[in-house]
């Protein structure tokens, strides 16, 4: 006769924490078994519980929270960018070059050398402060290798030999949808914007299926540090998704057989790339995509399921190709950077409506958020479906209208208040006071009753640090101190919600995690200082001492002389 243990793997106790749930919203222990939550609530509940096999772990007073979900992460390309140059917290080119030039002697002549992350708003020891690098920076670094220099998001700057290969010359015209930065003498200057681009990074070998797994574990690794326990990864590739799915079965595999394999860490929410987010990718090939597969959004289990697909109608303010109203301050002449007409954008909606897919859209001006948000209005409308999670993603500058449509439909904000902190005051540069005013507005959604998620979009910022991001949710200031429309605050609880029950939200997995109770997975994160306690400038400054995910300890900081005593 086989007989069940039904006792705990797992006990975390003396602990303050914060469940989210409304039943118990602050408990002081939590059982886990099999990797789901057993029980919740205080100490003499939940000890009685263990058995001798049962891991007891006496946390001293520590807080608790429900692990991260950030739903806009490219996890991925996070692992590709932790094997470059990491260029994010630069002050100045020169100091970019000496970067480049170290990884020059270490590399054999003519591979390529890349590196990510470099913004010219932290270029304060530039001559002058954020001047902007050029191939004439990176040509004295090396002259052996093709390098291209990623700007943190939709500019490259690349040096002479890499424009040799790219066969950019004096003469080449500008792409559709992207601009060859040009000296005053009209010589490409390496500089290259949204679709000019892919002039330089076509050329760039595809990472192996052994790259790419290299890079999973290294990205699980790097959430896990800070706490995140969920991503949703959108605009894959094929051969990403691939990837993925490759990692996550041989790591079953493995584990059935007693063997080791890539450990997989986070829970892998993916949208495929679809119309508008790659340029190189047809309209034909992209609308087989989503026609082909037989399959929508939801497909798959706790450890990787499909997402949405993932659109993009224009650029970014801080790289003046969002598509605005008007100008960006200091220009005189509205730019067209709008990657798909009224028309075309809702035969896209209709498509992925019509077949169950959810949408998420890159949209960061306000012209393209008010054409976004009624297009998907006007589909809802006529091709109803009652379960549709689509989001707006970045989601700047909503009007009134915006709003009001967004919380009929429940079509939701995903904005990054990473940016808000990490790139400084470059908003008001960007669109002036007045516009700025109404910069990723959370109070605004919240009170029309519009799904907030809080995300980082890393590798687009500096870090994905959810409590830096929930910092800049609760006081509104940037990494210079600065307010930016500070009557957009909204309160530490509203914040949490934003990085994990609205994620799962998203997914649809609101009745799998989000929570800390009874039957929900076991995810959840062990903190170095109270999150509702603490002063607010201290937000910022909260680390997280363990992970959890599934009841396996993923991640436990060892410096902290005060940290849990865990085997």
């Amino acid at each position: 006769m086989r007989i069940l243990d039904l006792a705990p793997d797992l006990i975390l106790h003396n602990a303050v924490i914060y469940t989210q749930s409304a039943h118990a919203p602050v408990v002081q222990a939590v059982a886990i078994k099999e990797g789901r939550i057993l029980a919740t609530g205080a100490d003499a509940a939940i000890l009685p519980l263990a058995s001798s096999a049962t891991q007891v772990l006496d946390l001293g007073g520590r807080a608790v929270l429900p692990g991260i979900f950030d739903s806009h992460n490219h996890l991925l390309q996070v692992g590709v960018k932790l094997t470059r140059i990491r260029l994010d917290e630069c002050r100045s080119p020169a100091e970019m070059m000496e970067l480049v030039r170290q990884r020059a002697a270490e590399t054999p002549p003519g591979h390529w050398i890349v590196g990510e992350g470099w913004n010219e708003g932290n270029f304060a020891e530039a001559d002058p402060p954020g001047r902007l690098p050029t191939r004439w920076d990176i040509d004295p670094a090396t002259d052996q290798h093709p390098v291209i220099l990623m700007r943190f998001f939709n500019t490259d700057v690349v040096n002479s030999v890499a424009l040799r290969l790219a066969g950019v010359t004096r003469g080449t015209p500008n792409p559709p949808g992207g601009e060859i930065g040009r000296d005053a003498a009209g010589e490409p200057n390496g500089l290259l914007r949204a679709a000019a681009k892919l002039l330089v990074r076509n050329l760039l070998p595809r990472p192996t299926l052994d790259e790419l797994r290299t890079a999973i574990q290294l990205g699980c690794q790097e959430m896990n540090r800070h706490g995140i326990t969920s991503v949703l990864d959108p605009g894959l590739y094929p051969y990403e998704l691939a990837a993925y799915q490759a990692v996550v079965a041989e790591g079953r595999v493995a584990m059935s057989e007693g063997r080791s394999a890539v450990p997989i860490s986070v829970r892998l929410n993916v949208m495929p790339s679809w119309h508008g987010f790659r340029e190189e990718e047809t309209e034909a090939e992209l609308e087989a995509r989503a026609r082909s597969l037989g399959v929508a959004s939801g497909l798959g289990d706790e450890w990787l399921r499909l997402g949405g697909l993932k659109m993009a109608i224009d650029g970014g303010t801080s790289s003046h190709t969002a598509l605005m109203y008007a100008p960006f301050e200091g220009e005189t002449h509205v730019g067209d950077f709008n990657r798909l007409d009224p028309q075309t954008l809702r035969r896209h909606f209709r498509t992925a409506q019509e077949l169950r897919w959810d949408v998420g859209i890159h949209t960061c001006g306000d012209r393209a958020m008010d054409m976004v948000v009624d297009a998907f209005a006007d589909v809802a409308r006529s091709t109803p479906w009652s379960d549709a999670r689509h989001n707006v993603i970045h989601a700047y500058f909503p009007s009134d209208r915006a709003l009001a449509q967004m919380a009929e439909h429940r079509i939701a904000a995903v904005i990054q208040p990473t940016f808000l902190y990490w790139e400084g005051d470059l908003i008001f540069r960007d669109v002036g006071e007045r516009r700025a005013a109404n910069y990723k507005p959370a109070r605004k959604y919240l009170d029309h009753g519009v799904v907030l998620c809080a995300t980082s979009d890393i590798p687009s910022t500096v870090s994905p640090d959810p409590f830096v991001g929930m910092y800049a949710l609760v006081t509104r200031k940037n990494n210079l101190g600065h307010y930016v429309a500070p009557d957009q605050a909204i309160t530490r609880s509203e914040a949490l919600h934003a990085c994990t029950v609205a994620g799962a939200w998203l997914t649809r997995e609101e009745a799998l995690k989000g929570t800390l109770e009874a039957g929900r997975l076991a995810d959840l994160i062990v903190i170095d200082r109270d999150y509702f306690t603490v002063p607010d400038e201290q937000l910022k400054e909260i680390g997280v001492l363990m992970t959890v995910v599934g009841g396996q300890i993923v991640f436990k900081r060892q410096t902290d002389a005060r940290s849990p005593d865990m085997p």
